[in-house]
């Protein structure tokens, strides 16, 4: 029953398309349509996300830092290694745990080939993005 309703709908539109005249648009429809096309807005401008006062600030920063570090602690480079104890750091959990870890040969050899892929993907990448 569903395919004689089919057939038969077939059939009335192939009758509606055979009847119906072939429309074409007027001579002016590309000048019409292409008056209604908005040109793109103006190109993205690149701004860094630190501006050039922002490093300034930065460096000039760090600058004093160091300036006023060396003016007030001396000359003298043992002061400043006297008052960091290394042997806390180096005798915690933390680091007797890394020293413990080992790694069998095949893990090193993936981690190493993994280094090397992802040193090499990153110069490929930023060309293709460049393109962009």
């Amino acid at each position: 029953m569903k395919e004689n309703v089919d057939k038969l709908s077939d059939i009335i539109v192939e009758k509606a398309i055979r009847t119906s005249n072939l429309e074409s648009p007027s001579s002016d429809f590309t000048n019409h349509i292409m008056a209604h096309v908005r040109p793109k807005s103006t190109a993205i401008v690149y701004r860094p996300l630190i501006s050039r006062t922002g490093w300034i600030l930065i460096f000039g920063s760090v600058i004093a830092f160091v300036v006023f570090s060396y003016l007030n602690l001396g000359v003298d480079t043992n002061e400043w290694f006297q008052n960091i104890d290394l042997h806390s750091i180096l005798t915690n959990g933390v680091a007797n745990f890394f020293s413990k870890l080992k790694f069998d040969q095949i893990t090193s050899y993936a981690m190493l080939v993994c280094g090397i892929m992802l040193c090499a993907q990153i110069p490929i990448l930023k060309h293709f993005m460049d393109k962009k």
